[in-house]
């Protein structure tokens, strides 16, 4: 199991640094300027190295370490979490950024989050899914509230639930098939629309990117991201293969190829991309740490 929590952990953050150099690139544009992404890139901006990670995985391990002090979700202590990190974040994305100013401001967790469709609670969600696979409802309830801190949105909301309980769903060694109609069930309950389109990023597994960008989008919504993840996550067996394809949809694409990376890294990750990636060993202790925490809970109930 620890093996699991280790690839799911990686595998977002090999996602996020082989999204990281294109995110905001047009499909098109990506082909343009690169052909095709094959590993980690620096980002053409400079303000990051091949290898190195976004914001989605640096708020990934704001929950984990908020999940490992509190051994249940505590949204107080993850609010106070996003609020010391705020100013050394990497590529905040417009929602978390509006959010935590209002928590800076005062505001308190419940009423700080933002009514908006983007992806930033997905993105994150994962160590939730993790932790806490035993107890299905028990994830989308946490899901939900972690979302809520930052994206009140009921896609962004619906997001998160539908990545954590995938998550889950891969824990216990879900088929596709099986995990899809977890998700759905749970996602119709906040978002019909993310449901649709989740079912049909199934439908078109076998479709070439160009024809699956063009049909589900590929921007920082919620709304795209999600089932552009899960396209790339049922597409492909390998986990190379998926989340290459996901860094190379463009758009939000470090927020599509984590979350695919998070659900594909489950069954574990190209050893290749680790001896390049941004703080591998830490990566692997926060996901040991999860694995601990889990081992204990479970053993209470």
């Amino acid at each position: 199991m620890l093996e699991k929590f280790e690839g799911c952990i990686l595998g977002l953050a090999i996602g996020d640094a082989l999204g990281m150099p294109v995110e905001g690139l047009s499909r098109e544009k990506v082909k343009k300027l690169y052909g095709e992404i094959k590993d980690f890139l620096p980002s053409p901006y400079g303000d990051l190295n091949a290898g190195e990670w976004t914001d989605d995985t640096e708020q990934t391990i704001l929950l984990a370490e908020s999940i490992i002090e509190t051994t249940y979700f505590n949204p107080e202590n993850f609010a106070e979490k996003l609020k010391s990190w705020f100013y050394s974040g990497r590529r905040i994305g417009p929602t978390s950024r509006a959010a935590i100013f209002r928590l800076l401001r005062g505001f308190n967790w419940y009423e700080s989050g933002i009514e908006s469709d983007t992806c930033g609670a997905a993105m994150r969600v994962a160590p939730i899914g993790l932790v806490y696979h035993f107890n299905f409802n028990l994830v989308e309830k946490y899901a939900e509230i972690s979302s809520r801190i930052t994206h009140s949105g009921k896609a962004a909301i619906a997001s998160a639930v539908a990545v954590a309980i995938a998550i889950a769903c891969k824990m216990l060694d879900f088929s596709d098939e099986e995990m899809l109609e977890e998700v759905l069930r749970r996602v119709e309950d906040y978002d019909t629309l993310l449901a649709d389109k989740i079912e049909y990023a199934y439908e078109i597994r076998d479709k070439d990117l160009d024809y699956a960008v063009e049909k589900l989008g590929n921007t920082i919504s919620a709304l795209d991201v999600v089932p552009m993840a899960f396209y790339c996550t049922f597409s492909e067996k390998e986990f190379e293969k998926a989340v290459l394809k996901s860094a190379n949809a463009g758009g939000d694409a470090d927020s599509i190829a984590s979350i695919c990376g998070a659900i594909k890294g489950l069954d574990g990750v190209a050893e290749r991309f680790l001896g390049k990636l941004k703080d591998v060993d830490f990566l692997r202790d926060i996901a040991f740490k999860l694995y601990e925490l889990h081992m204990r809970i479970a053993k209470v109930i």
